[in-house]
This record gives structure tokens, C-alpha cells and sequence, in this order.
């Protein structure tokens, strides 16, 4: 199989049973600290049980208090204020960065049906995120540098609430989300390895001292559905609040297969929620907050259509007798944040525990191959730096721990005439990851700033395999490497005229040495050497008043870059290439009259392998990299006006994405292709609104997945054209 399929392993024996030791210390008289007990086994009852708890108390809280806030078609003050801040680490605007940053609202994720992270494309420019054979990897592509070339360790890793996503957990349903950020180019003093293109950071809605209730529901085309309500307000009166939101949403797919009779393969159901314990008293300098969630999704794995027969809309290479592929997973997540004030500055600290079972099967001709998985990740991390602005330096260091553990067991078998089970293969993988970091803002003149950052880690990993056969070992083995990595960028933003910035950047970040999950003999067992970054960016920002526009020039050059060599369904990773990506992106945004917007935003990307020989004599060099689009170019219009009936808000989204290809060899190739949605949203004050949309206007059909397996050239394909309409009621003020 391909990526999805790319083999990585394991058991479940050394996976921790969970005791979740969530441990946090604050400075003060007093310690304070959270211990949670739970076994895999039982997850979904606690996580049942504490969002129907929370979910009490919360309706309570909001029932006694549920003030509507009056009709108003402009954002406060400080909303706009805000809309302008990147960074949660270390908060800055977005014309003062030193690099390329977004910034996107609640709202605008709304406005525009961003309900997952597979959806956040349309509202982050210059980001392609595709299904990659299943919803458990994303193949996310910011400025030349994919994920797809090792869907385990991302090249942009997803944060919630300041807290890194398992990569098999980065396809999720977006749950109560405030905001979403996105950092362009390597975020490595920060944020670490693996964040190489950049950072997507996704915060979640926290409860404060007033009520808010919402009700969400709509329906879509290839009977598709969403229902989501959130809850969240005070407990204890300027002490402790406290928030919950349930989601649940189906989306059935367009692919037939014959050999079942099904004929809405690709479509996936999820179903999740998310609890928020806050306990801020007004009158003390420190905040502790408290957050459970978990979710379960179903769906198709790996299902493909012929290359070239997109429209027929059906399985490749049918052989009846087989069953149809299937994909579920469960995850459960807990942090804890704790954050303390004074003199002007702060301390945080974050606890998480993270886990995920995978049950997935797929057939391939008349193959069929079962691997279940297990992950789990804790991760803590200390932060301490400067907030306001009356320093003359903005400074942000911390610690930073985190461990990873993987279990998985593969095996494939001969299903048809018969079903005759090959060799077992299982893993258990470790990841740690140890690391000091720094990041400075020194204010040189009243309109120079420059930036100064590092990153001193340290990275452990190591695999136990085995394969058996009718009861014997073929073979087995245990392997391990540590690595010392150093890691740097600097920076310099000018203000040249009031309301314009330039800026340059030079950054580096990188990928950890590791092992490939599922080794089929002693010799694949190898470890792969880490991969490097060295990127640099310039880059302007112009805004007045109602007119903003950014432009810049990227160029990255990776070193032992890791890729997938040999053929589907056995491929590894191995550091063999050498590559650039090199590019120009701008955006423009007017509102030319009030409600009025018009804007437009593009890039242009070209990505080579410079040198490239995969071990078999075959060699890559001057071709270009998959999974990046050579340009994409989008257009947005929007208009708001008031009638007697009440708000009314047209738009419209228009994108272009240029060729690309799938494979190294650069055979398998998406040409162009353009899509334009459509949305009208009417509302009534700020408590009732109704929206009607539809998505791929025109029903193209384009892929977004491909390789050459035994049944020859597959594709996985794109929604084609959906319609829906939402209705929404709030209740409550929403601006805490």
C-alpha cells in the first residue's frame, strides 16, 4: 500500500496503562497538583461521565444567566485589536513578526464550513491539506515542504490549546475553536522538531465569568449532517467557570464498489466532545485550567479509483469475495495549564496525556491487510517570559519534555480464492524528546526590531520487532539512537513608514532521526538520519485603515531529506535526498466600503530534488517534489447589509491549484484544476442565523492521492459538488 499503508507496527505491550500523572507547580506558598487514573480500557465511560457532569453544570450556570447582547454588525475594539495578534508563545502582530503569520476567528472558520482540520485549506493561504489513503494523515503542504513524504512525522504539526497533536490524530473535528494561527517556515526554537513548513495552533474557546449557550445544525448533499452545542459560563462567581461542547457530523462518500454493493465508500462519521474546568479568582495573579476531551471517527481506508477514471466513481481493481476497507479510531486527550502573573511576567506550565487505538483494514487486488495501532504521548512543558510592552525586549525561554509511544501489528493476507495469513509482524516504537529553548525581540530603535532565537535538544528512539510464521520466529531484533540537535533563527522587522513593516528571517528547523514502524527483515531495521532545514525569508506588510496587503520571497533548502523509496505496500523512509523549495507569496485585502471586502491571495512554488538516489540505481535529481502544487491562486468576495428581515452576508471563494505530482518519479500527475463555492448567511441580531452554501460549484472532480500498486496507477479522489444549509441559535454574550 502506499503512505497509509507504509509499515510501521506494534503490540500493545509497554504502552503505559495510563496512570495520566498530570503534575504542575506554581510559584507561591503552596504547590498545586492534578493525578488522574484511567485505563485504556474504560476512557470513553470517564470521558462520558465528565462532560455530562460538566455539561450540568454548565446548562445551570447558563440558564441563570442569559443575557442576549444587543444587535451590532461591528466587532468591539478589542476584537479587532486582537484579530491582529499571532503567536501563542509569544504574542505579537502580524506585521511585526519577523516572518509570515495568519491570524483567523471563529467566525471566519464558520463562515466559510471549516468543521475540520481537513477544511482549514480554504481559510489559510498558501496551505494544501489533502486526505493521504485515510483520514488519519492529512498530506499538509506550506510553502514546498509536505508531510507526505513521512505521514508519522509531519514537516507542519498541529497545536490545540499550545499542546502538539499525535500526528494520527491530526484529522479532527473542530470543537468550540476561538481562533486558529498559523506560522509560515520553520518554527523549530519554539515549537521543536517536525516543524519544518510551519505551525497551524488552534485555540479552543475558555470559559469566563458570562453565560453562553450555542446550538449548531445543518445538513449537506450525499445525506451529510452536523449537530454541535457548547455550553459555558460561571460556577462559582468570580472563581471558577467551567464550558462543554458535543459534536457529531456524518459526510458519506461518492465511491462505489461492486464487489459489496456499497456505494458511498469515502465518507467518514465522527462523533467527539470536549470539557473545560477554569479556576480564576478575580483577585489572585494565577489560573489553572482543566480540559478532557475525546472523540471516535469512522470511515473508508484506502479507497481508490482508477487514475484515469475518475468519473466512474468506483474501486479499482474489484475482485469480488473481498470486503469493503474500513478505518475507526478513538482518542482521548487531558491537560492541564497553569499560568501565574507578576511584574510583568509569566509563567506557564502544561501537562498532557494523549492516546489513540486504530483499528484499520484494507484490501489491495486479493490481498487484505489488518493493522490495529496504539499510541499515547506526555508531554510537559515550563515557559516563562515577559508580557506588556513597556520593556525594551520581549523575551520567552523554556523546558520542554515529551515521550511518544507507539504499538502496532501488521499482517496481510491472501483472501481470495482462500484466506492464507502471511508472517505477523509487530513493533513497539519509543520517542523522547528532551529540550532547553529561547526567543528574544530586542527593540533596537522605536521602529527596528531584532529577533534572536535557539533551541538545544536532545532526541532518543528506539523499536523492538518480531515476525512469527505457523509459530516460529523469521526474526526479531531491538535498535535505538540518540541525537544532540542545536537549532537557531534571527530576525529583523522595520517599520519604514507608519503602517509598513519589512522584515527578513533566517531559521533553521529539522526531523529526527528515527526507524521505519514495521521492518520486514533485520536490514530494514535501520535507522534513517535526521533531516535538516535552512530557510530564508523577506518579506513587507502594508495596512491602512481598511487596505492590507503582504508579499514575500522563501527559499528552503532540506538536507537528507526523509522519503519514501520502494514499492507500494513495502515502502521505508530513508534520508537519500537532497532538495530545494524556493517561492514568492502574496495577499491583499480592501474593503472598499463598509461590508464591502474584496481580497486575493496566490503563490508560486517550485520544489526540486537536487540529488536523489533511492538504493536501487534509479536516480531523482532535477525532478520535482510531490505533493507540491506549482502555484495556487484564490479570490474572496464578501458583502453584509441590513434589510427589515434582518443581516444579510453574500460571499464567494475562488481557487486555482496548479499541477502537481504524486510519485518521485514524476509519472502520476493532477493537472489544474479551479473551485468556487458559494454562501449566503442571514441572520437575526446576534441569537439566530441561517446559512446556505455550496461547495465545488461546478462538481470537478480532481485527485488528491495517487501511486502505481499491483492493480496498476489508483487515485483517491475529491468531494465533488455539495450543497448544505446550517441553523444556529445563541444565547449569551460570547465576548468574555
Amino acid at each position: 500500500m502506499p503512505g497509509s499503508g507504509t509499515r510501521n507496527s506494534g503490540p500493545g505491550h509497554g504502552l503505559p496503562q495510563c496512570p495520566t500523572e498530570l503534575a504542575l507547580t506554581l510559584f507561591g506558598k503552596q504547590d498545586m497538583s492534578y493525578s488522574i487514573n484511567c485505563t485504556s480500557a474504560r476512557w470513553h465511560q470517564k470521558l462520558y461521565k465528565g462532560l455530562m457532569a460538566a455539561g450540568v453544570l454548565v446548562s445551570c450556570s447558563a440558564h441563570a444567566d442569559t443575557t442576549v447582547a444587543k444587535n451590532n454588525t461591528t466587532a468591539p475594539k478589542a476584537a479587532k485589536e486582537h484579530l491582529e495578534v499571532v503567536g501563542v508563545r509569544q504574542p505579537r502582530r502580524l506585521d511585526q513578526m519577523g516572518t509570515s503569520g495568519q491570524f483567523v476567528t471563529g467566525t471566519q472558520l464558520r463562515q466559510k464550513q471549516v468543521r475540520d482540520t481537513n477544511d482549514l485549506a480554504r481559510v489559510l493561504p498558501g496551505v494544501q491539506i489533502q486526505s493521504s489513503g485515510s483520514f488519519l494523515f492529512p498530506a499538509i503542504t506550506v510553502r514546498g515542504i509536505t508531510s507526505a513524504q513521512d505521514l508519522y512525522h509531519p514537516a507542519t504539526t498541529f497545536y490545540v490549546d499550545d499542546v502538539p497533536v499525535l500526528p494520527i490524530n491530526a484529522m479532527q473535528s473542530l470543537i468550540g475553536i476561538e481562533s486558529v494561527q498559523l506560522l509560515r517556515g520553520p518554527q523549530a526554537a519554539l515549537y521543536g522538531q517536525s516543524a519544518e513548513g510551519g505551525v497551524i495552533d488552534m485555540t479552543t474557546r475558555q470559559p469566563g465569568p458570562r453565560a453562553h449557550a450555542s446550538f449548531e445544525a445543518g445538513a449537506e448533499s450525499r445525506y451529510g449532517y452536523h449537530v454541535t452545542g457548547t455550553a459555558d459560563g460561571s460556577l462559582i462567581k468570580d472563581w471558577l467557570y467551567g464550558s462543554i461542547a458535543l459534536t457529531s457530523q456524518e459526510q458519506q462518500g461518492n465511491v462505489s464498489n461492486p464487489a459489496t454493493g456499497s456505494r458511498r465508500l469515502g465518507g467518514f462519521e465522527s462523533r467527539g466532545g470536549r470539557a473545560t474546568l477554569r479556576l480564576a479568582p478575580t483577585d489572585r495573579p494565577w489560573e489553572l485550567a482543566f480540559t478532557v476531551d475525546g472523540a471516535c471517527s469512522y470511515g473508508s481506508q484506502d479507497v481508490y479509483v482508477g487514475f484515469n477514471n475518475l468519473r466512474d466513481r468506483q474501486v479499482a481493481s474489484v475482485v469480488p469475495g473481498t470486503p469493503d476497507p474500513r478505518l475507526s479510531r478513538c482518542g482521548y486527550d487531558e491537560s492541564l495549564h497553569g499560568i501565574y502573573h507578576f511584574d510583568g511576567w509569566k509563567l506557564s506550565a502544561i501537562a498532557s496525556w494523549q492516546e489513540s487505538d486504530i483499528s484499520r483494514s484494507f484490501p489491495y487486488y486479493s490481498y487484505i491487510s489488518t493493522q490495529p495501532e496504539q499510541w499515547s504521548a506526555n508531554t510537559q512543558e515550563l515557559r516563562f517570559g515577559t508580557e506588556g510592552k513597556h520593556r525594551f525586549f520581549d523575551l520567552v525561554t523554556g523546558f520542554y519534555h515529551q515521550t511518544t509511544y507507539q504499538d502496532r501489528t501488521s499482517q496481510t493476507a491472501a483472501y481470495v480464492p482462500s484466506y492464507i495469513p502471511y508472517p505477523l509482524t509487530t513493533s513497539h516504537n519509543r520517542a523522547e524528546t528532551v529540550a532547553l529553548y529561547g526567543n528574544v525581540y530586542w527593540h533596537i530603535l522605536k521602529n527596528l526590531d531584532l529577533g534572536l532565537g535557539g533551541r538545544l535538544s536532545r532526541d532518543m528512539s528506539s523499536i523492538a520487532f518480531n515476525s512469527t510464521y505457523g509459530g516460529q520466529t523469521l526474526y526479531a531484533g531491538n535498535r535505538s539512537r540518540n541525537q544532540n540537535m542545536s537549532l537557531g533563527n534571527v530576525s529583523l522587522d522595520y517599520e519604514a513608514l507608519p503602517g509598513w513593516h519589512l522584515h527578513g528571517r533566517v531559521s533553521q528547523g529539522y526531523k529526527p532521526a528515527g526507524f521505519n514502524y514495521a521492518p520486514t527483515s533485520i536490514a530494514d531495521a535501520t535507522s534513517y538520519n535526521p533531516e535538516r532545514e535552512l530557510s530564508y525569508e523577506i518579506g513587507t506588510v502594508y495596512r491602512y485603515k481598511k487596505f492590507f496587503v503582504r508579499a514575500g520571497y522563501f527559499y528552503n533548502n532540506l538536507q537528507n531529506e526523509q522519503v519514501y523509496v520502494g514499492p507500494a505496500g513495502y515502502q521505508t523512509i530513508a534520508s537519500a535526498a537532497r532538495a530545494h523549495a524556493s517561492g514568492v507569496e502574496g495577499e491583499i485585502q480592501w474593503e472598499f466600503k463598509p461590508g464591502w471586502v474584496i481580497g486575493a491571495d496566490g503563490n508560486r512554488t517550485l520544489s526540486k530534488f537536487d540529488s536523489f538516489n533511492d538504493g536501487a540505481g534509479n536516480s531523482y535529481a532535477g525532478l520535482r517534489m510531490p505533493y507540491v502544487p506549482e502555484f495556487m491562486v484564490a479570490g474572496h468576495f464578501s458583502t453584509r447589509f441590513q434589510t427589515g428581515f434582518g443581516r444579510i452576508e453574500p460571499g464567494l471563494d475562488l481557487r486555482v491549484t496548479g499541477p502537481q505530482y504524486f510519485d518521485i518519479a514524476n509519472q502520476l500527475k493532477q493537472p489544474t484544476y479551479t473551485q468556487l463555492d458559494l454562501r449566503t448567511t442571514w441572520s437575526f441580531g446576534n441569537r439566530y442565523e441561517v446559512m446556505v452554501y455550496a461547495h465545488n460549484v461546478t462538481d470537478k472532480l480532481y485527485r488528491t492521492y495517487a501511486f502505481t500498486g499491483p492493480a496498476g496507477n489508483v487515485a483517491q479522489i475529491s468531494f465533488g459538488r455539495t450543497v448544505g444549509f446550517d441553523l444556529k441559535v445563541a444565547i449569551g454574550n460570547s465576548n468574555q
